[in-house]
């Protein structure tokens, strides 16, 4: 993230060596980011290296179906998994893909709100990608349920509120302000998860299956719905954060406007 800044500004920052600096900095001192993501190596680590050790066990899969989220199941009484399913992955690339977004957005989140927010909002991207994803996502007769595993949610939460606290800032690679970058992503996300060719949506979902059927075929293996889900839980929290404070000189201001009000209404 690049803030507009004056050339003079930019010098006494000491220009792309000192925000790499400062990045670093902050990527060192970020407890949080770096807790989450020790939480999500260790949950995967423990079942890969079961199955390791005893190739028949299976354990990586008992995992995924234990804690990742259907909606049969959570309805089942499965009650953990709408949180649970953000801490297993599919496979290592998997987890490497949302530990890198992590450890690229966390420190930049933690460098501005409270520790509090940062695990508010961890957890309740999880919950709104998880809630999107059983409204959004087919269950087709016959077929084996489809299952939400990983903390992509989280990612696109923690993205979208930084885009949302600085809206006019400038983000690497794309030059675009944060408020574009915001929208794009919700937007974005919302209309994937809408194009799935299994859904009631009709010509969206019709120009879905002409996707799948082309050269975008695993494009729906991904659940655009909890990105959507999580992307607007980072939203609602940028505006939350936002949102007017009442202070003592609002209060006094607003006061002095009563009673001037009053004075000429005598």
């Amino acid at each position: 993230m690049i803030p507009p800044v004056s050339p003079e500004t930019d010098k006494e920052m000491g220009g792309n060596s000192g925000r790499i600096g400062r990045s670093l900095r902050q990527m060192r001192n970020a407890q949080a980011t770096w807790t989450l993501v020790r939480m999500l190596v260790l949950v995967q680590a423990v079942p890969v290296v079961w199955d390791l050790l005893d190739p028949m066990a299976g354990k990586l899969s008992l995992a995924q179906h234990h804690l990742g989220l259907t909606a049969r199941d959570f309805l089942s009484g499965s009650f953990w998994q709408p949180i649970s399913h953000a801490l297993i992955h599919g496979n290592w690339p998997h987890l490497l893909a949302n530990a890198a977004c992590l450890i690229l957005l966390g420190p930049k989140l933690e460098h501005i709100v409270p520790k509090r927010t940062f695990w508010l909002l961890a957890l309740s991207s999880a919950l709104a990608g998880a809630v999107f994803f059983m409204l959004l996502t087919p269950a087709l007769p016959g077929a084996d349920a489809p299952i939400l595993v990983g903390a992509s949610s989280i990612c696109f939460g923690f993205l979208v509120l930084l885009t949302t606290l600085s809206p006019e800032s400038r983000f690497l690679p794309l030059f675009l302000s944060g408020k574009s970058i915001g929208l794009g992503v919700i937007l974005t996300n919302l209309i994937l998860a809408l194009l799935h060719p299994d859904l009631s949506t009709g010509p969206l979902a019709g120009w879905g299956r002409q996707l799948s059927e082309g050269h975008l075929a695993g494009l729906f293996q991904i659940s655009h719905a909890c990105h959507f889900g999580g992307s607007l839980a980072g939203y609602l929290c940028g505006k939350y954060l936002l949102r007017p404070r009442v202070s003592l000189a609002s209060l006094k201001r607003a006061r002095e406007k009563q009673e001037a009000s009053e004075r000429r209404r005598k």
